[in-house]
């Protein structure tokens, strides 16, 4: 881009250059002219003789006034730089003329009013005149020219060009010196940017740009790459997280069954005894599979592959159907499982992941309830959508742990332990769910009074595309 720019100017420069040269030569051309058909004007009236009407003009009174003793009119060619003489047209002789200068009369010059610039050998030097004609009224046969040196023309044009041609070397000298100086100092802050983009990597993702070292123009730039960096690091701490979460869950069934393994075979067992020993195996592998399963989900919905059936869904009916699946397990708790539905609530969204959403709910509500507590489920129309609240009479949860609770992995550690079953993965999944319809989910809970978790989903299409695979 800097020599680029400097080509530009390089070409303007010269561009200007030459209109400027040729604009003054047109203008001391043009004064040149102006100052010739004056002269011509002011002798032509001088050599008119108004006494004489049969002979107005006089060749050898004008031979006369031009001879070389004749000082006053000497000295005013001589000052003004400017000669004259007298042609016959008809023969192009010369009739008189105030310098001697070996200038041939041409056709041009003898039949017509014309200017013209020629050029004689004056001292082994060749020397340019600038010519007028003028034909004279009172005198048909006879044309007056007035003619001046160039020489102090051509001698302003060249002093012209020099300086032209001297600020052209000066400015395309000072130009590439200035644009190399500019575009170092500008590559300074992004020389900054490569040298710490260098020093990134999976293993410290802590580095940031600089930005008060930054220019304007650059300023936004290092925000935006610091901010997709801080994007990269909270995507890499959850990664890591994630893995080191979903280990531990792995190694905490795999060390029960090397345990109960290693006992059984320490010595010979009844089929009773290993009968058990297989029963407390298939549990364990069983709880393997649903959770590598749920991972599975996890990672498919992150990369946008989870699969989506989009359809006209009536939650009312959905709704309904989940709470009496879960009637059976509330009355063995004796806990008291209420609906309060809207009818007619439809909305477009995938049906089995819904159902999911609700299930893991109201499973959850149903876990964290005790023996004689309440839980209720309800659904209405809420602005332009649909809001769902499911609420419990449980030991609630604290408002330092309502940021976490849909966190991956996380549990609370005074509602929830491994006898009750789940990974810590279901409200995750929950969230994932909500947020590809395009909805939000929440909970509403204090210790003690039992927790509400609302989930609002669009009635129309949600904002992001159904991915199907």
């Amino acid at each position: 881009m800097a020599l680029w720019g400097l080509l530009l100017l390089g070409v303007t420069q010269v561009i200007v250059s030459i209109v400027l040269y040729l604009a003054i030569s047109t203008w001391l051309e043009n004064q040149v002219n102006s100052n010739l058909l004056l002269t011509a004007n002011q002798v032509a009236s001088v050599l008119y003789d108004p006494e004489d009407i049969e002979n107005p003009l006089d060749i050898a009174d004008v031979r006369l006034q031009l001879a070389d003793h004749n000082i006053a009119t000497q000295s005013f060619l001589r000052d003004q730089l400017f000669f004259v003489r007298l042609i016959d047209i008809s023969s192009g002789d010369i009739l008189a003329t105030s310098a001697d200068y070996d200038i041939p009369v041409t056709t041009s010059q003898a039949n017509e009013t014309s200017y013209e610039t020629v050029g004689f050998l004056e001292n082994d030097d060749i020397d340019e005149i600038r010519l007028y004609t003028l034909g004279l009224s009172y005198a048909p046969q006879i044309a007056l020219q007035v003619g001046v040196s160039l020489e102090d023309i051509r001698e302003i044009q060249g002093d012209v060009m020099r300086i032209l041609v001297v600020l052209l070397v000066f400015t395309g000298t000072l130009a590439p010196l200035s644009g190399w100086f500019l575009a170092n100092r500008a590559l300074v802050p992004i020389r900054a940017t490569v040298r710490t983009a260098a020093k990134i990597n999976e293993a410290d993702l802590t580095q940031r740009l600089d930005i008060t070292a930054s220019e304007v123009e650059l300023e936004q730039l290092a925000q935006t790459f610091n901010a997709m960096l801080d994007r990269i690091e909270q995507a890499f701490q959850r990664q890591r997280q994630f893995t080191a979460d979903a280990a531990h869950e792995l190694r905490t069934p795999l060390s029960i069954m090397q345990t109960g393994l290693e006992v059984t075979l320490s010595q010979s067992r009844s089929p009773v005894e290993y009968h058990h020993a297989l029963v407390s195996v298939q549990e364990e592998v069983q709880r393997l599979s649903q959770l590598a399963n749920t991972l599975l989900m996890l990672v498919r919905a992150d990369s946008h592959e989870l699969p989506f059936e989009k359809k006209e869904v009536d939650l009312s009916l959905m709704l309904n159907m989940v709470v009496e699946q879960f009637r059976s397990a509330a009355e063995e708790k004796q806990i008291a499982l209420e609906r309060e539905v809207a009818a007619d609530l439809l909305l477009e969204g995938d049906e089995d992941r819904l159902i999911q959403v609700v299930f893991n709910l109201i499973d959850n509500a149903i876990k964290y309830t005790p023996e004689g507590g309440e839980v209720c489920v309800m659904a209405q129309r809420f602005k332009d959508g649909v809001e769902i609240k499911i609420e419990d009479s449980g030991p609630g949860i604290a408002l330092e742990e309502q940021i976490h609770i849909f966190d991956r992995f996380y549990r609370i550690d005074t509602s929830r332990n491994r006898n009750r079953g789940g990974f810590g993965l279901g409200l995750a999944i929950a969230k994932r769910i909500v947020d590809l319809h395009g909805g939000t989910i929440q909970v509403v809970s204090a210790v003690e009074h039992g927790a509400q978790f609302v989930v609002r989903l669009p009635l129309q299409q949600r904002t992001q595309p159904y991915i199907k695979v």
